[in-house]
């Protein structure tokens, strides 16, 4: 059939770009169609406008054992990996504003009974998840019916443990417990290689590694691997409409259309409503379009002159049960005198310090980590020279939030275990880091996941 793609890839975030690089290596022909003026997605990275570096607005952080596909672009083409820091104290400060350091890898100075309760409610938690029944009939369904908290507290979780699974919850989703399903959240975790490996810092763990000059590098290097002319930028999709059982018509807002005999979707759910499929997405598919959301997760990287935090043997790594920040970690590069603390405000906290004018923002936040890492406002003001701050909730094209959306109880749990992630509607394939049971949220899910929707394209295609 003259003129017609064999495959149409709607986003060129990692997962697209990942699916529509598979799909060329095959032999085939592709075209990715992406609505904003540059690839990469979620992978944002920003240089200092002082020239010392680049800073991460979007995704962050890689590892080199267990998330090997990031990995090797970060091989191939030739970046820097950063250890994240682990040397030193955490700061730790209290729902009444008290702030204590405790030492990296043991627990915060509370009460005895509490710690016992704590370690108790996480231990449950990495076994429950690592546990593959977990995840089957007959407790598949059950534990969709609750939220994370429900079951947290039916598992004897007290007011400390609860706390301590906010700031998961909320690193994690930037929502809170009581919103998310604890199917859902007991996912994301087994992901992640269990809950503890999901937010270690030190080798094997979710925030080991950064890259020097930016993860959005790894976007740039796949995305030069394709031919340029298969890559079109500021080309939205409005329509994706079946004109045969074996072809599509993908008509962007700008007028271009596409005929594909397949199309590969790598946008966020929530982004879906933008789109008029024609049939109609299947039912089941619609009512997790319309159930996922976002939570409210705020990036603010504030950029200082030295790393005063370290003077008080501190490594950086914070959390609050109070707020606004909810946690935050050095995203320092010495190399480049780039010292930086990324602050995450995340769930109510954020939606109230959003609220915020620009100045109060900044001196909120100021505040905080005077306090936690406890040298005073004067001190963390006199250093700090400016700032930089991540524009995911007013991104229509993420679907107005980062990093991954979530379901509330009663919508997952009908799906089979893997299902959501494999489903595919004739021949439209969903992809992202969503949509994938290892590293969900994480580049390497994304990588993943568009792997895994190129690998079925290909497979129809040769029936």
């Amino acid at each position: 059939m003259a003129n017609v793609i064999d495959v149409a890839v709607i986003g060129a975030g990692l997962s697209g770009l990942q699916a529509a690089l598979d799909i060329h290596n095959a032999g085939h022909s592709v075209i990715i169609l992406e609505a904003r003026d540059r690839v990469g997605g979620k992978t944002r990275s920003v240089q200092r406008l002082d020239g010392k570096g680049m800073q991460e607005i979007g995704a962050a952080w890689v590892n080199d054992t267990n998330q090997f596909h990031v990995w090797d672009y970060c091989q191939r083409f030739g970046l820097t990996p950063v250890v994240q820091n682990i040397n030193g104290s955490v700061a730790c400060e209290d729902a009444d504003g008290t702030c204590h350091l405790f030492p990296f890898g043991e627990m915060p100075r509370f009460q005895k009974a509490e710690i016992y309760n704590i370690v108790d409610i996480r231990d449950f938690v990495e076994a429950t998840c690592l546990n593959p029944k977990t995840f089957m009939e007959p407790h598949r369904a059950a534990l969709d019916s609750l939220t994370f908290e429900q079951w947290l507290r039916d598992a004897g979780a007290g007011t400390r443990a609860i706390q301590t699974a906010t700031l998961w919850c909320r690193g994690t989703s930037g929502q809170d417990p009581g919103e998310i399903s604890a199917l859902a959240f007991l996912e994301v975790a087994r992901g992640g290689l269990g809950i503890i490996n999901l937010r270690y810092d030190g080798k094997d763990g979710g925030q080991h590694l950064r890259i020097r000059e930016g993860t959005q590098s790894i976007s740039n290097g796949i995305a030069k691997l394709l031919p340029s002319s298969c890559i079109k930028l500021s080309c939205p999709i409005a329509s994706v409409t079946q004109t045969m059982p074996q072809l599509y018509s993908v008509t962007s807002t700008i007028g271009f259309t596409v005929k594909t005999r397949k199309v590969i979707i790598s946008i966020p759910s929530p982004a879906y409503k933008d789109i008029q499929f024609d049939p109609p997405l299947p039912h089941q598919r619609q009512i997790y379009t319309t159930s996922t959301r976002y939570g409210c997760f705020v990036k603010f990287i504030c950029l200082f002159k030295a790393p005063f935090w370290r003077s008080q043997g501190a490594c950086g790594l914070a959390q609050s049960f109070r707020g606004p920040v909810n946690h935050c970690r050095d995203t320092s590069v010495d190399a480049d005198e780039n010292y930086a603390l990324t602050c995450f405000l995340c769930s109510e906290q954020g939606r109230r310090w959003l609220a915020l004018n620009s100045s109060d923002r900044r001196d909120a936040v100021l505040y905080q980590l005077g306090s936690l890492f406890g040298v005073g406002y004067d001190v963390v003001r006199f250093e700090f020279i400016g700032s930089m701050t991540s524009e995911w909730p007013q991104d229509r094209w993420a679907g107005w939030g980062c990093p991954f959306p979530v379901t509330p109880p009663g919508v997952i749990g009908g799906y089979g275990d893997g299902q959501l992630a494999m489903e595919k509607c004739d021949g439209l394939y969903f992809v992202g880091t969503e949509f994938t049971d290892e590293w969900r949220g994480y580049m390497e899910g994304a990588l993943r996941s568009g792997k895994r929707g190129a690998a079925q394209a290909l497979q129809d295609l040769r029936m």
